[in-house]
């Protein structure tokens, strides 16, 4: 009985691509992935400004922050009123993920990258932030989320964060996750990568790792 030629030459370049990228895989360095979660994972800022527009009766919108410091696009509300949601457990069940965050993060911890999310957050809240980001992205595990004020004291290869004082003197590979509260930061005078997408961060990280 004779064998149908294209059948065996179909199965072959089948197993021909799935070795070559195993043997891809085998030769990609595997970095120490460090990742910002505010913003950088979950749409923390754009729910925050919701809340405080809802409680006080303001319209400010994404686009108006220009700066690190929330409290200066609300003129007339003090401190503690525009922080309060960040205190609240009840809150941090409201926040959603970035678009693409998911996806790309999982295929990173597949792809043999060490990924750490390191975030700063308050006593008060840190449990039930840790809750919401393993009901997000149930593919992390608990010893994978480091709290901290300090990401430059924490290790690692690539830190991935929308905050430009949390890069500034780190001793890692600096990719900024563009939002409108660091639009106007000069990232090229810093050695800092400024990046628009997950599939963006993907790529790179795999071009690092090559």
């Amino acid at each position: 009985m004779s064998v149908c030629p294209f059948f065996i030459s179909s199965k072959m370049i089948e197993y021909s691509i799935k070795n070559t990228a195993k043997r891809m895989l085998k030769l990609m360095k595997k970095l120490t992935i460090l990742c910002d979660a505010d913003d950088t994972i979950i749409n923390l800022l754009s729910r925050w400004l919701a809340e405080v527009n809802q409680m006080y009766g303001k319209t400010v919108c994404k686009e108006d922050i220009q700066s690190w410091d929330i409290t200066k696009a609300y003129p007339g509300l003090t401190a503690d009123e525009v922080l309060n949601p960040l205190y609240r457990a009840d809150f941090w069940d409201t926040v959603t993920p970035i678009k693409g965050s998911g996806y790309y993060l999982e295929r990173l911890i597949k792809d043999g990258h060490n990924l750490s999310i390191v975030t700063a957050s308050n006593l008060e809240t840190s449990g039930a932030k840790t809750a919401k980001l393993l009901k997000l992205f149930p593919f992390l595990g608990r010893e994978q989320i480091i709290f901290t004020q300090n990401k430059q004291a924490v290790p690692g290869d690539v830190l991935i964060d929308d905050g430009v004082h949390n890069l500034i003197g780190g001793n890692y590979r600096k990719l900024l996750f563009h939002q409108p509260g660091n639009a106007a930061f000069r990232e090229g005078e810093h050695g800092i990568t400024r990046v628009y997408s997950w599939k963006e961060i993907y790529e790179r990280i795999k071009n690092l790792a090559a």
